[in-house]
């Protein structure tokens, strides 16, 4: 199995979001998934290069942190460019978990973005992770977090290993 993180975040050390991305990425790595990580600031100037990266894989994590408004600009880029050029075929049967922390407010209406973002592509969702962070070496040290993200990397994987797909929406 297969699984692409595309991390839309500044990369920044008290961003939350990669905490949560690091702990995904050990319970992924236990299951022996293969995980590739793309930090979209380092592909900032080949973006769209980047939709071909989701060929082979069999589920994708769309993760950012919103430290003012939305979802920022480089995820916002690089979903408009798999809507450009994005192999809509492969996508239809592509999971996604979001993954959305904030150090301000506004993370649920981001995660929601991200998720009518992929439903506009086609793809199929998986629950997600979404929560706010006001100190992030109590985020870091609380057990129970990382007990819950453990849990939805978990789900990502057994959603992906037995292709259980959602009910149906209006817009599919």
């Amino acid at each position: 199995m297969k699984v692409g993180i595309y991390y839309g975040g500044r990369g920044i050390m008290e961003d939350p979001a990669l905490y949560v991305l690091e702990v995904l990425e050990q319970v992924l790595d236990e299951l022996n998934v293969r995980v590739t990580r793309y930090n979209l600031y380092e592909y900032k100037n080949e973006l769209s290069r980047l939709p071909s990266t989701i060929r082979d894989k069999d589920g994708i994590v769309l993760a950012t942190t919103v430290e003012w408004l939305g979802i920022g600009g480089f995820m916002t880029q690089f979903l408009d460019d798999l809507w450009l050029f994005g192999d809509r075929e492969k996508m239809s049967t592509l999971y996604m978990q979001p993954v959305v922390m904030s150090t301000t407010y506004g993370e649920r209406e981001a995660k929601l973005t991200l998720e009518r973002a992929w439903e506009s592509l086609g793809g199929i969702l998986t629950g997600g992770i979404c929560g706010y962070v006001e100190d992030i070496q109590s985020f870091r040290a609380d057990t129970g977090y990382r007990f819950f993200i453990e849990k939805k990397a978990e789900d990502l994987y057994k959603t992906i290993e037995k292709r259980i797909l959602g009910l149906p929406t209006s817009s599919k």
